[in-house]
């Protein structure tokens, strides 16, 4: 039998057909098909990528698990890590469910994923997640100019109508969650309440960043999750914590593991009971075991079974900021404490105080109350009538 004529660009290695062919000044080799006919029609769409490349013209014949791996090694030099874990978790958790090349992906792809996951009990918060994240890498493909174009751009979230919404702790549910806490946590939980700091930049605190003479704490800018530095007044209180641990830092003591030996830290304002830095599953855990242990609900319901509110360490920061507002702080300072990138996030915190503080708001109104005649003698002046209400207060 005559043997077979390859074409131009192409070899045969055992029984498997090969791409190797040069396209200005590149040589382009690639396993193409054991069978002759597929072989040479990948050869010629090989062609035609390449001269497309060539010339400025993407395409999105790319493998959506190598632009995974691309993307994650860029997320993680420009993202804090508990970012580049969520990121990892929803990409794992959609693309073995979708086509495996960008080029096939479609609308119909996602909703389909969309309904498989909700038929399994997924909410809609969380699959909205999966998708944003698919989303947002392609997004970056695009820019870095790996692909042509994002072929799911447009596709809006899923309707939620119950949010979680976190909520604020009340004062005696403050009281028993310090009181229900061992230590270290307490002065963990402590610093939560009287900064406002976020579960990340507290966790990274160090001793450095305590100014003692201003006596205030410097969040630094890599550590803010706005990326701007800002600095909080240190409470009493939390003084009296910051001192101690001070004065204990050079009797920290490495553990007998290995693994706890490699993360000692002497550097940490706040650390775990064997002197290793906090990270934010610890402090989740450790905190929702002190809510149960001070017989705290962390999740209220509605008759239908919807969440109404929960508990969790967002909580600890939006009690601080709770407490602010309740006790007449200015927004633009509010703003500042928090961290916040704009004024309008500030401003949505005064749209949800506590309802107990609007009711006794409300209250204090004396236009529907009955008006009451009083008479004031003075030796001065002779009798007068005045009626009863409000007294004007000198604004603080």
């Amino acid at each position: 039998m005559a043997k077979r004529k390859l074409p131009k660009g192409m070899t045969r290695r055992g029984k498997t057909y090969w791409a190797d062919f040069f396209t200005h000044g590149r040589r382009v080799r690639q396993s193409l098909s054991g069978d002759f006919r597929v072989a040479r029609e990948l050869l010629a769409e090989l062609r035609a990528r390449a001269n497309r490349a060539d010339f400025g013209l993407l395409d999105n014949n790319v493998p959506l698990e190598d632009l995974r791996r691309q993307y994650v090694r860029h997320c993680r030099q420009v993202n804090k890590p508990g970012t580049v874990r969520r990121y990892e978790y929803s990409l794992a958790a959609i693309l073995p469910h979708v086509p495996k090349r960008v080029a096939q992906l479609t609308a119909d792809a996602v909703l389909d994923y969309r309904e498989r996951r909700l038929a399994e009990g997924v909410s809609p918060r969380t699959v909205n997640i999966d998708v944003d994240t698919l989303a947002r890498m392609l997004r970056w493909a695009v820019k870095r100019k790996k692909i042509g174009s994002n072929p799911i751009d447009g596709i809006g979230p899923l309707p939620h109508d119950h949010p979680k919404e976190g909520r604020a702790l009340e004062p005696g549910e403050v009281d028993r969650l310090l009181d229900a806490s061992s230590q270290p946590w307490r002065d963990v939980w402590y610093a939560f309440l009287v900064t406002g700091m976020r579960k990340a930049e507290l966790a990274a605190l160090t001793f450095s960043d305590i100014d003692w003479d201003a006596r205030e704490l410097n969040v630094r800018r890599g550590v803010s999750k706005t990326h701007n530095a800002r600095r909080i007044p240190i409470e009493p209180g939390l003084w009296k914590i910051l001192s101690k641990l001070e004065d204990a830092r050079s009797l920290r003591r490495a553990g007998a593991t290995s693994d706890l030996a490699e993360r000692f830290t002497r550097n940490h304002v706040f650390t775990t009971t064997h002197s290793t830095p906090l990270n934010g599953s610890c402090i989740y855990r450790r905190l929702m075991r002190c809510y149960h242990l001070a017989g705290i609900r962390t999740r209220r319901v509605d008759a239908e079974g919807h969440e109404i509110d929960h508990l969790d360490v967002h909580s600890l920061r939006k009690t601080f900021a709770t407490d602010l507002i309740e006790t007449g702080t200015d927004p633009k300072t509010v703003q500042e404490l928090l961290g916040h990138k704009t004024l309008a996030v500030t401003m949505q915190l005064y749209a949800k105080i506590r309802s107990g503080s609007k009711h006794a708001a409300v209250s204090k109104l004396s236009y529907g109350r009955p008006k009451t005649t009083q008479k004031l003698h003075s030796s001065s002046e002779g009798g007068q009538e005045t009626t009863g209400g409000r007294s004007p207060q000198v604004p603080s």
